[in-house]
């Protein structure tokens, strides 16, 4: 959040909750100013987002209320009810990306929503794997058979290996690497590469490199002898890992899968530091639906507003329009 807070422009609103002299509860918001139909401004509150893709690239999510692990629920539901009972702050409450379930316990105080944006998410459970064997049991018959042709023709021209960036200067060439690349692949698409974005930059400088949160980053890469194959960035939290971003270098050979292999060598490594989730977070992709073990659940962004006559007509003129677009189409 530090490093979140720090890519801000101005300083976010603080909204805190305190049990007696102890905080329980923190939530990070920015006020932005929105111009609908003839000029009419409406008043937004982000939860920890901007509302704008430069400053929103890093994508957080699971989103929520920063909650002090005992009475998560009550603390929520309190800090809820204040927005509630200022209505002066916002018209609009935007919120996610998170998990339905969370998304819930704020809409039994905020009755009043839309979803904007849904996302499957895709996890890997690790508990009671000894070995990557164990993991590899549970993926389909075509998907092992992937992995292990891509090991076999990538072992004919040297030793694999995964190796974890545990210097700065390390971190440095990976990191130089990975933005290479990954401005290569993404160049020309909508909004492209975080790293031609100096904010989304800056914050993944700050999160890797800063003393207080770098314990919270690593990034592997996968080699063949000392040519690098593929780079793969990774949050990590108790026993929690999360695959954040990947750079793999293009290959000739169809039949050759790096994603699948460096995944399930990171996945491998993992089960040996007795992680019990491998998380590939939101977004719809073929290989984390092949390389998951479990049911994908769905990670929402929902925006809460005000019933008031004039958020109540725009919410209508919506579901007009989107009607509209819809019957056109079919």
């Amino acid at each position: 959040m530090s490093a979140w807070i720090n890519s801000l422009p101005s300083a976010p609103i603080v909204l805190i909750a305190y049990q007696d002299d102890v905080c329980v509860g923190l939530a990070f918001f920015t006020q932005r100013i929105e111009r609908i139909f003839l000029g009419i401004k409406i008043k937004q509150l982000w939860l920890h987002r901007c509302g704008e893709q430069g400053l929103d690239q890093m994508w957080i999510e699971h989103n929520d209320f920063l909650l002090h692990s005992s009475h998560k629920q009550s603390i929520r539901e309190a800090m809820t009810t204040y927005l509630l009972e200022h209505q002066h702050l916002w018209q609009e409450l935007h919120i996610g990306l998170s998990r339905v379930k969370t998304l819930g316990e704020f809409q039994h105080v905020l009755p009043y929503s839309r979803i904007d944006l849904s996302s499957p998410d895709f996890e890997v459970n690790l508990r009671d794997k000894m070995h990557v064997d164990d993991y590899l049991k549970d993926l389909s018959k075509n998907t092992r058979a992937q992995i292990r042709r891509t090991e076999k023709i990538l072992s004919q021209g040297g030793s694999l290996s995964l190796t974890i960036a545990n210097t700065d200067e390390l971190k440095r060439s990976y990191l130089q690497d990975i933005a290479a690349l990954h401005k290569d692949k993404w160049q020309d698409t909508e909004y492209g590469s975080g790293f031609d974005n100096p904010i989304f930059e800056h914050f993944h400088q700050q999160l890797i490199f800063d003393a207080e949160t770098s314990n919270v980053t690593s990034l592997y890469c996968l080699r063949v002898n000392d040519e690098p194959l593929a780079y793969i960035y990774i949050l990590k939290e108790g026993n929690a890992w999360y695959f954040y971003l990947s750079a793999i270098k293009n290959h000739t050979d169809n039949r050759i899968k790096i994603g699948l292999l460096a995944h399930t060598y990171i996945i491998k490594e993992a089960i040996e530091q007795q992680v019990t989730k491998y998380s590939f977070l939101a977004g719809e992709a073929r290989y984390k639906q092949s390389l998951s073990n479990t049911p994908s659940t769905m990670q929402k962004m929902a925006c809460f507003y005000q019933p008031s006559l004039l958020m109540r007509s725009r919410e209508t003129l919506r579901h007009f329009k989107h009607a509209l677009q819809k019957s056109f189409k079919d």
